[in-house]
């Protein structure tokens, strides 16, 4: 656990206590760069839901790299599962942009292993005003032991904005990605 900044320096501030949720690492490759990435991400949670997360990634072969930060509040209610509001800072394009996003999460099964989630977002660029909206809506199911010593997870869906749908499974160390628009992906996570 890491301590954040309190407010002030006086004797009855109160410290705002970080958590680390560990860092994830994976190898990945798709169609679209037809080269193997190295993907980082790495996310700080503070007692008061404010998330601090890094992600970026290194092409394997020119050594280029790209990487956003992005700063959120987490909100949870009785209607959405989540909404997030916050800032990320993307270093291809050199741009800060402000967003919120919502999620919602019902289960259908009692098990509470099936779920059908939708998801919605919108996003500014003070610079340019310029906004951006995604939206998507999917069906995923959690598979426990499928094999000995492996955990299932099957998702599809549909993306509202990009008109697509899609479909991923992951087992406990890979993804397969895939879209409609002939789009495939593989990661593996170290």
């Amino acid at each position: 656990q890491v301590e954040g900044g309190g407010q002030g320096g006086g004797g009855g501030a109160r410290r705002r206590a970080w958590a680390r949720e560990g860092m994830e690492t994976s190898l990945r490759f798709d169609s679209a760069r037809r080269q193997m990435v190295m993907h980082v991400r790495e996310t700080f949670v503070s007692d008061d839901a404010l998330a601090l997360s890094f992600r970026g990634n290194i092409d394997t072969e020119a050594g280029a790299a790209d990487a956003e930060v992005l700063l959120r509040k987490r909100l949870f209610s009785r209607l959405l599962t989540r909404v997030d509001v916050g800032a990320w800072y993307r270093t291809r394009g050199d741009e800060v942009r402000y967003f919120l996003g919502a999620k919602k999460k019902v289960g259908l099964a009692s098990d509470g292993l099936t779920a059908l989630e939708a998801r919605a977002s919108a996003s500014v660029c003070p610079g340019t005003r310029q906004g951006e909206w995604a939206g998507r809506v999917q069906l995923t199911q959690k598979v426990f032991n499928f094999t000995e010593d492996q955990d299932l997870k099957l998702k599809a869906g549909y993306d509202l904005r990009e008109r697509k749908f899609f479909a991923q499974v992951r087992e406990n160390n890979w993804t397969l990605r895939a879209d409609s628009t002939g789009y495939w992906g593989v990661a593996y996570d170290l």
